[in-house]
């Protein structure tokens, strides 16, 4: 028998991989037919996949054009009121990560959806959508995070560590300081998640979780 059928489902099963896709593999003394027409569905599945990965990369382009067309338009106060500041744009200390989500799972959840109790806020929004930097920092690191997916952190002035969790993209880099409001990535589904959202986490010093929403309202915002 020929291993042609076998060759070519490993290399489905690498691209699938590679995609997140979860692809059962067909038994192993199954005919050469079964095993074709396995392959050929799955090749199918990953072809539709990567088309939908290329339209999503391609809205998130036009979003981050369209984001700095408005910023050129708008001015400063404007811009940071999209993100929920509506005060002197030289005092500003914090803004909301998206102009516009919904405000899903909480800190401090348990189930069967976390390893452990859910150390972030969650907000739901689209795929592609801006994520902004909530306070000015540097970024210390960019990188694939397991269960956390596309991250990235930025770390403020005084050691607290923004952990920017499941990201479809990012436009920012490890070193690179950022200010208020300044686009770091786009909304995602990353790692363990059950559609595009933010996952938000706020680490002071770098070390346990607080929870994001009493983090934001101190700095005067109202998410």
């Amino acid at each position: 028998m020929s291993s042609l059928p076998r060759r070519a489902g490993l290399a489905v099963a690498a691209v699938a991989l590679a995609l997140g896709l979860d692809m059962a593999a067909p038994r192993a003394d199954a005919a050469p037919e079964t095993l074709v027409r396995e392959n050929t569905r799955q090749a199918d599945a990953i072809e539709l996949a990567l088309q939908v990965r290329e339209r999503q990369q391609s809205l998130s382009s036009l979003n981050r054009l369209a984001d700095a067309r408005d910023r050129a338009l708008l001015g400063r106060k404007a811009v940071l009121a999209q993100y929920g500041y509506h005060g002197d744009p030289d005092a500003v200390v914090a803004v909301l990560p998206l102009a516009s989500y919904s405000v899903s799972a909480g800190f401090g959840l348990t189930g069967p959806l976390w390893e452990a109790e859910h150390g972030g806020q969650d907000f739901g929004s689209y795929v592609g959508d801006q994520i902004v930097a909530v306070a000015a920092g540097v970024v210390t690191e960019v990188a694939y995070s397991g269960p956390y997916g596309l991250r990235t952190i930025v770390t403020l002035p005084d050691g607290t560590e923004v952990w920017y969790c499941h990201q479809d993209d990012v436009s920012v880099y490890p070193g690179q300081a950022v200010d208020v409001a300044d686009p770091i990535g786009s909304v995602g589904s990353t790692g363990n998640s059950t559609g595009p959202h933010l996952h938000l986490e706020v680490r002071p010093g770098g070390g346990s979780p607080i929870d994001p929403m009493d983090w934001l309202r101190a700095t005067g915002l109202t998410p």
